[in-house]
């Protein structure tokens, strides 16, 4: 794996972190620009720094991809935070939270520690445990007549996981060497695609099918996603676990939120950044779109990173060889979501997620699965949405978990004797396929289109039936269903093709060839999940604690790796009984 750099890098090291020069006497230190959680992240650890910020919003309330939504007064659905890896004693994300003297407010749920991951289809289920020796077990119980492939698999996955840090700093040559001289022996494998090595392991269509199911929760598909960053999916949840937020995940975006306001910082919803200002390539400020312009040294843009440079800043403000590689880059797949309110009771089941997959049709031979995979995911071969929509709703893999099993104890998620069941996967960004092309999304016109509407039908029957392999009976006792498109994404985040994953995951787009936090741009600093850390809610947010270092000058990764507290318990509120982190986190400012 060869690292490349279009312009000369100032890499988030101790040696080289410098903090930003203030440029005259500008209210604010620095401004944030969107609230996901590598934003939130940034300005919570820049306020606890002593740093003047201020956070800005497009939308009503903080979160991001992350936030939750609410409908009918008794239904709560998270939108993006279904489960989360590094949460150790000696994890990332502990240190992240002890950081911010959040550790004691917001707790950590372990999911089934024997399945965190289930993948299910006819006659068939993989049990994805934690730890490496039992998954070398349910590997074998799983492929009995491929047991040299299964452990062909397991052997280059974990030395694969060894191998990586992908905490550090953005060093994309000396991580590369790093993780390649780590690997060994298996480092021939660190860029190939996934679904290769899968081949390489000597296992089946039908085998490679059933591996490949768990690349949708990174936003991609076997044919394009390195196995790097697959390892790195392994390494988090088999290596360290699975856990989820007491509370939801609206909690995170309500923590962040309360050190930024405690320790001086400012929060403002529904103001939309129009431009960041930019002078002799030096960040002056930013223009809201309604024309009132704020002024600071320092702009941390968790944006999508395509439109941060296109939109806010211009390409005509970025070096050459920069502004030829921000026109390369492509973002990942985006994401359809059905939300279920069910008269069910998941809690008999395991606390695991489900990859459901209706049938082995088209695992026949690894062409089958590459038309498979072109067809309905990428889009490719097909122009009329009626029909890829079938074929969506009748072939496709899909991910499901419920957050009312994963937190029994949080009542506003559903009613006494009802759950909340959510479906995802992975879909083309084509509007035509989904039948809004022509339609301004910004205005949601395009949600009273005919074809749209339909189109949403058959994938949510075809969610029902998934949704009915993972929960047996559930299908039947549905209360409320809603799905989520590109265009919803599109319309209140404002991704790049509706892609909530940021750049898509493929081997010069993978671990350390991402952007880092630095840009061309003197006093402009990129977060989120487009960056080496992410993408996830791990690498979001650890994102936000890099920018902020690059920032100050402070090595914070490191302080808060050996204990230290940035922020100050003391001017942190007290919650109350019964504290609602949505209403927490909306209509501030």
């Amino acid at each position: 794996m060869n690292a490349r750099c279009d312009w000369p890098v100032a890499t988030d090291t101790p040696e080289t972190l410098q903090e930003a020069t203030v440029v005259g006497n500008p209210k604010w230190d620095a401004l944030v620009v969107g609230s996901g959680l590598g934003g939130l992240s940034a300005a919570a650890y820049l306020a606890a720094s002593g740093r003047r910020v201020l956070l800005l919003e497009r939308y009503s309330a903080l979160g991001g991809s992350s936030h939750v939504f609410r409908r009918r007064g008794a239904w709560e659905f998270d939108c993006g935070v279904h489960y989360v890896g590094d949460v150790g004693p000696d994890g990332i994300v502990t240190a992240m939270m002890r950081g911010l003297a959040l550790d004691d407010r917001i707790q950590w749920l372990p999911m089934d520690a024997e399945g965190f991951d289930r993948v299910i289809g006819p006659d068939f289920q993989l049990r994805v445990p934690v730890g490496w020796d039992a998954f070398l077990d349910e590997l074998l119980a799983a492929f009995p007549e491929e047991q040299r492939a299964a452990r062909r698999f397991h052997a280059i996955m974990r030395r694969l996981s060894d191998s990586l840090d992908r905490r550090g700093p953005h060093r994309p040559g000396a991580v590369a060497a790093r993780w390649i001289t780590a690997a060994g022996w298996a480092a021939p494998f660190l860029a190939m695609p996934y679904a290769g090595m899968l081949a390489a392991c000597g296992f089946s269509p039908r085998s490679i099918l059933a591996l490949s199911v768990q690349c949708g929760a990174l936003a991609s598909s076997s044919l394009s996603i390195p196995t790097a960053a697959m390892a790195g999916f392994y390494q988090d949840y088999v290596g360290g676990g699975s856990f989820y937020p007491r509370g939801g995940g609206q909690i995170l975006a309500a923590g962040f939120a309360e050190v930024i306001t405690s320790h001086g910082g400012t929060i403002r919803t529904n103001a939309e950044v129009a431009r960041v200002l930019v002078e002799n390539r030096r960040v002056t400020g930013v223009r809201l779109s309604d024309g009132e312009v704020l002024e600071a040294p320092v702009v941390v843009s968790d944006a999508d990173i395509i439109k941060t440079y296109t939109d806010l800043v211009g390409l005509e403000h970025l070096p050459y060889l920069y502004r030829e590689r921000v026109k390369r880059w492509t973002m990942s797949h985006p994401l359809i979501n059905g939300f279920f309110g069910v008269e069910y009771d998941v809690h008999s089941g395991p606390n695991s997620n489900y990859f459901a997959i209706p049938n082995w049709d088209n695992a026949a031979s690894l062409l089958s699965l590459t038309r498979f995979s072109r067809r309905i995911i990428a889009g490719k071969g097909i122009s009329d949405g009626y029909r890829w929509a079938h074929e969506m709703a009748a072939q496709q893999p899909m991910f499901l978990q419920s957050s009312s099993r994963r937190d029994p104890g949080h009542r506003a998620a559903a009613p006494d004797g009802h759950s909340t069941i959510e479906v995802q996967t992975i879909t083309p960004a084509d509007p035509s396929l989904w039948g809004f092309a022509g339609y301004d999304v910004a205005s949601g016109e395009y949600r009273q289109g005919r074809r749209y509407r339909e189109i949403k039908k058959i994938v949510l029957d075809g969610m029902l039936e998934r949704m009915e392999q993972a929960y047996p009976g559930s299908s039947s006792k549905v209360r409320l269903a809603e799905l989520g498109t590109p265009a919803t994404q599109t319309r209140f985040v404002g991704n790049t093709g509706g892609a909530p994953f940021g750049l898509a995951l493929r081997w010069d787009q993978a671990g350390p060839l991402r952007p880092g936090t630095h840009t061309p741009i003197d006093g402009l600093f990129v977060v989120g999940t487009s960056t080496t850390w992410g993408p996830g809610t791990v690498g979001s947010m650890l994102s936000g604690v890099h920018a902020a270092a690059a920032v100050t000058g402070r090595d914070l990764v490191n302080d808060i790796r050996r204990g230290d507290v940035i922020a100050d318990p003391e001017l942190l509120s007290r919650w109350p009984s019964g504290f609602d982190t949505l209403d927490a986190t909306r209509g501030l400012g």
